[in-house]
């Protein structure tokens, strides 16, 4: 007897052959998975402070049982797509995929690779794995109390392996792939053992095994927000990719700095054609557990009406003329700052990239 995601994801095959046999063009131009909180659920359960909580499960849970709905669909029908977006919507906050879910996949599925060898473009959003266990089996289950076991049993839960890898399987299926939008998302989820901000969680793992594969798409546009990395993992994925349109926005090293990253993206030898790089953070040397933002030298107006030079900006946009313009920058803390703007900015930064809770 099928269950219940089996037969969801059947009939979402046969609609998929509709379109196939009365489309145009025999293609899905693009696949978006979203989980969409209702109004009043909203109204019921969204704190009012961004930096909040409750419990999430629930949307986790469907983000979860959309994604392995809607994808084994597709090898059901083969149809073949050129844009995938999973749970990367503007208002897709707290709703990414679980990294350990996308790596227990099963993507050597009869019909998917098909399916996906047409993918020109993938805008994703991961978590790190929010479930003690495999939550996402076929049939509704009630979750794990997150008060349930110890810290030393979250730390081997969180770092085990096999939460890393699906990221290097999925792109090992999509040989056209032109652009990625990569996302991710840090909450605790049920390991509440585990400190939000610890080195426990080790995500930039996932880049590891990502550049650990013999070939990786050649890339012309390449966004990534919220990505915790080695400096010689990052530097490694932009010149493999050979990627001309670079976004870093609020990507964190775990180790080295930015400098040859930097270095590399205005060389003489690198196709990159344009560059925006944002709240970027390094880890000061023999002190990891510290991480200090990364400020561009620029000119900023000050009070008095005049523009004044100095590292003061967070972010930095390169183009044109200006592209091999060699880049200025320090890792220095900066002051508390209570100003309306400034809280907005961290709530905001809650919402799209998590706390921790």
């Amino acid at each position: 007897m099928l269950s219940s995601r089996q037969r969801n994801s059947s009939l979402l095959s046969h609609a998929l052959d509709a379109l196939v046999e009365n489309g145009p063009t025999g293609k899905l131009a693009s696949l978006s998975l979203e989980v969409t909180v209702s109004p009043d659920l909203q109204h019921r359960h969204q704190p009012t402070n961004a930096l909040g909580s409750f419990d999430w499960r629930h949307v986790w849970m469907a983000a979860v049982e959309t994604f392995l709905t809607a994808v084994p669909s597709l090898a059901g029908s083969r149809i073949q797509i050129e844009s995938l977006t999973i749970f990367n919507g503007p208002e897709q906050q707290r709703c990414s995929l679980p990294c350990d879910v996308l790596s227990k996949f099963d993507w050597d599925a009869p019909g998917l690779r098909e399916s996906l060898s047409s993918v020109r473009a993938l805008s994703i959003s991961l978590s790190n794995r929010v479930f003690k266990t495999d939550e996402f089996g076929d049939e509704d289950r009630c979750g794990v109390d997150p008060d349930e076991g110890h810290r030393h049993q979250d730390i081997l839960i969180a770092q085990d392996e096999s939460n890393f890898t699906g990221l290097a399987n999925l792109l090992q299926l999509l040989p056209q792939l032109k652009s990625i939008d990569w996302h991710y998302f840090k909450l605790r989820g049920e390991l509440q053992n585990l400190s939000p901000h610890g080195l426990e969680w080790v995500p930039e793992r996932l880049l590891q095994h990502v550049v650990k594969l013999d070939t990786l798409p050649a890339l012309t546009h390449c966004s990534l927000r919220g990505v915790c990395a080695r400096e010689t993992d990052l530097l490694a994925f932009i010149k493999r990719t050979g990627v001309t349109k670079v976004r870093l926005i609020n990507v964190h090293l775990v180790s080295g700095t930015f400098r040859s990253i930097f270095d590399h993206c205005t060389s003489a030898a690198a196709p990159v054609t344009e560059l925006l790089f944002d709240s970027l953070t390094e880890p000061l040397p023999r002190r990891l557990r510290v991480r200090l933002p990364v400020l561009f030298f620029g000119r900023v107006e000050s009070p008095l009406g005049y523009g004044e030079e100095g590292y003061h900006c967070r972010s930095l946009a390169q183009s044109g003329e200006d592209i091999k313009k060699h880049i200025r920058y320090q890792r220095r803390g900066l002051p508390y700052d209570p100003s309306p703007a400034s809280l907005e900015r961290l709530s905001r930064l809650c919402r799209e990239y998590g706390n921790g809770h």
